[in-house]
């Protein structure tokens, strides 16, 4: 049961309850989990003093232990056991404090649980200690919402209200959580269907386009991965420190926004596909570099929508060329898989190569088996294949994509691909995005931050060194000063005149330095519209 608190005009508070059916937990097994941290995401943190927990015979006293620290800082876990046997069914009670958590880098996944207009909104990872075990529970989720005003609803990823399920508790834990005066499409609280949305903030754009686009994108999306009976639930929320980004959990999506700048209709629309895209294909099981998910919801997310008429031949060719600039742009571009995971969350260049390098890979290798196969065979018929393999519980791994490769490519295909996880700089053919497109070699301005980007990772962040001849030194930029508030990367990286803002403080002085973070030109491949092929040959599936 969720029962959120209202103090004023905001939500303070959530305490939850959970009755465990005979866990039958033994003296030192784990009882219950929280992660510690999740994508760069702190959660609430209990100690065993914050939850009380009760079975048939009264209070049971819980001993915690820490796992050890995930240097990647993407996930581990804060375990109770109870110090005495349980005995039949067992309750759980803690309190769930909301606050506005910003990650070291300013932008990460919209998972903490903060209060916003008058409502609350989080991830269950952030706040809810669960049964440490894989048991397939039936599983029913109450929102008690007396202390709460009228017209209040409470909505998580599988629904509005009560929801009853069959699953195992991740089910809770990666799922996220909305109550409070929530805003709705369709509008009709309780309304059913394979799609829906809700929100609490009024947001700076138009939402109802938004979420109309949204669903017609989900529909051709699904209707492609042959599931268009899915349940798909999308959240939006404000972002205090004005990062854009999102989130997939498992059938649903959260969508965070901030008002300086605005998102725009083109960066909400890529994002929301994107994120679709992540309820069918998913990582590798042996990747931990991401390359798979992330660049197979690159490429279907435009190829897709662009195919159903969603987004305009321009908007495709302005969100490849962008794509490409933050790939042959970036000064970390031939860093080996092997190497990402560690530095996924610390440093936003290392980020974004998944995402790029996988989507220009699999673009390559779309035209790779285009032209083995005479335009019979595709991309497709490998993801469906790994997405069998996935839903039967085969192997579903770098051998088995790898098995794909050689039947479709012979030993080549291999080859190419361990060429790719080592780093080897990726250059698509000129027809690798159809016969609407083409490209052609050009320079790039390198990315050039100025100072060690390790630093905008640390407390407190002190500039150590800057880069002599640096876009930053010429804006006076100064060893020894201190950025005062987290400077987001992403949208930099894909826009060669983006200025950048660093907020300083240098002694007892504070100041604001503006800069193009850019440097040497470096070479790279640039697309353009093909002359003379109209726009509905640059829609129509290539396999027709």
């Amino acid at each position: 049961m969720l029962a959120p608190h209202r103090e004023g005009d905001a939500v303070d508070y959530v305490d939850v309850t959970l009755k465990i059916e005979a866990p039958d937990a033994s003296p030192g097994q784990p009882l219950l989990r929280l992660p510690m941290v999740f994508a760069g995401v702190e959660s609430v943190r209990y100690e065993s003093s914050d939850i009380r927990v009760e079975d048939e015979m009264g209070a049971l006293a819980l001993t915690q232990q820490d796992d050890p620290v995930d240097p990647t800082n993407f996930i581990y876990y804060r375990r109770w056991h109870s110090e005495t046997a349980t005995r039949g069914d067992v309750s759980v009670r803690y309190r769930a404090p909301t606050r506005t958590f910003v990650p070291v880098l300013g932008s990460g996944p919209p998972f903490d649980l903060r209060p916003e207009a008058g409502g609350l909104a989080g991830a269950g990872v952030s706040f809810l200690a669960l049964p440490d075990v894989a048991t397939v529970f039936h599983i029913s989720v109450h929102w008690d919402l007396a202390a709460m005003p009228a017209a209040t609803r409470g909505v998580f990823s599988r629904g509005e209200g009560d929801v009853a399920f069959n699953g195992p508790v991740e089910l809770l834990a990666y799922a996220f959580y909305l109550a409070g005066p929530v805003s709705s499409y369709p509008p009709c609280p309780g309304a059913s269907g394979p799609f829906q949305a809700f929100w609490l903030s009024e947001p700076p754009f138009d939402m109802q386009s938004v979420v109309q686009w949204t669903e017609e994108a989900y529909r051709e999306i699904s209707t492609f991965f042959r599931d268009p009976d899915k349940q798909y639930n999308v959240f939006f929320r404000h972002n205090v420190g004005g990062a854009i980004g999102g989130a997939a959990l498992p059938n649903a999506f959260m969508v965070g926004y901030g008002d300086a700048p605005a998102p725009t209709p083109a960066r909400l629309r890529s994002m929301l596909a994107h994120e679709i895209v992540h309820n069918w294909p998913s990582p590798l099981n042996d990747n931990a570099s991401e390359w798979y998910g992330e660049g197979m919801a690159e490429h279907y997310s435009a190829a897709i929508t662009l195919r159903a008429g969603l987004i305009n031949p321009e908007e495709f060719l302005t969100g490849l060329n962008a794509q490409a600039l933050s790939y042959y742009a970036n000064p970390l571009r031939n860093l080996p898989s092997s190497e990402v995971a560690e530095r996924f969350w610390t440093d936003t260049r290392v980020r974004n190569i998944p995402y790029d390098r996988g989507a220009l890979y699999l673009a390559s290798v779309d035209a790779a088996v285009r032209g083995k196969s005479m335009g019979t065979r595709s991309l497709d018929d490998l993801m469906f294949d790994m997405l069998d393999r996935l839903q039967s519980g085969q192997a579903y791994d770098s051998a088995a994509w790898s098995t794909l490769l050689n039947r479709e490519l012979g030993a080549e295909g291999p080859a190419q691909y361990q060429a790719m996880i080592a780093g080897e700089l990726l250059e698509p053919p000129s027809n690798a995005y159809g016969p609407c497109f083409s490209n052609e070699p050009t320079m790039y301005p390198q990315f050039e931050l100025g100072f060690d980007p390790a630093v905008l990772a640390k407390a407190p962040r002190i500039v150590t060194e800057v880069a002599p001849g640096s876009n930053a030194e010429s804006a006076g930029l100064r060893t020894g000063d201190e950025i005062t508030a987290p400077i987001v990367l992403e949208d930099v990286l894909s826009d060669p005149v983006a200025q950048l803002t660093v907020k300083l403080r240098r002694g007892t002085a504070t100041m604001d330095i503006k800069y193009i973070p850019r440097g040497a030109a470096i070479s790279g491949i640039y697309w353009k519209r093909a002359p003379g092929v109209p726009d509905t040959d640059c829609a129509r599936d290539p396999n027709d």
